[in-house]
């Protein structure tokens, strides 16, 4: 019996020895054989760097596209009438003349202005200055009444003058300047000046008159 317990003591130290030296051998070759994951994150990306090495085409943006704005056409000024006042005056056709110059070329204001003339009243000289006399159909002004303090008659003779300085611009426009020239409209009845203005070489590049 003592030499059954000796042997059976003998045979489980064995066999622990035994299994102990191969989970050793086991251990060993498994730290000896390199792990498959390891080696997929270590292995490098041939499209990534062939990718990261060439630069992509940058494609011109349309916002930014520069269009060529076509060049602007610089209309000529019309050529200015030379004749004088009273040649003005005496020409037949010079008024039609004037009022197609101011439909064209003139502004709102002088348009309107220049559609109450009907025509040159005649030449004649004033203060020792060249004038030109229209006739138009604009109101006779009551000037006793604007001495007496008539508001309306006053207002009446201010807009008068108004449109006589841009009838006087639209005429310096026309008119090629020679010397202080007198411009005077009459008003409907043909005896009273519905308005008067002045204009002077110097003047044409400053609205073309000199109230």
């Amino acid at each position: 019996m003592g030499i059954n317990k000796r042997q059976n003591k003998s045979t489980l130290v064995c066999g622990v020895v035994v299994v102990s030296a191969l989970i050793a051998t086991l251990a060993g070759c498994g730290d000896d054989a390199p792990s498959s994951d390891a080696a997929s994150t270590t292995k490098p990306s041939v499209t990534a760097s062939a990718s990261a090495g060439s630069p992509k085409p940058v494609s011109p943006s349309p916002e930014k596209s520069v269009t060529q704005e076509p060049e602007k056409t610089v209309t000529p000024e019309p050529e200015k009438v030379t004749l004088s006042l009273a040649e003005i005056a005496d020409t037949p056709g010079t008024f039609e003349q004037f009022k197609e110059f101011v439909a064209k070329h003139g502004t709102a204001e002088q348009k309107k202005a220049v559609k109450h003339l009907k025509g040159w009243r005649g030449y004649e000289r004033k203060l020792a200055y060249p004038a030109l006399e229209a006739s138009s159909d604009y109101p006779t002004v009551d000037y006793e009444a604007i001495d007496g303090g008539d508001a309306v008659e006053l207002d009446k003779m201010l807009d008068l003058e108004k449109q006589n300085h841009y009838i006087a611009e639209a005429l310096a426009a026309w008119w090629e300047i020679d010397e202080t020239a007198v411009f005077q409209v009459y008003d409907r009845s043909g005896e009273h000046a519905a308005g008067t203005s002045c204009i002077r070489p110097d003047s044409v590049e400053n609205e073309g008159s000199c109230i």
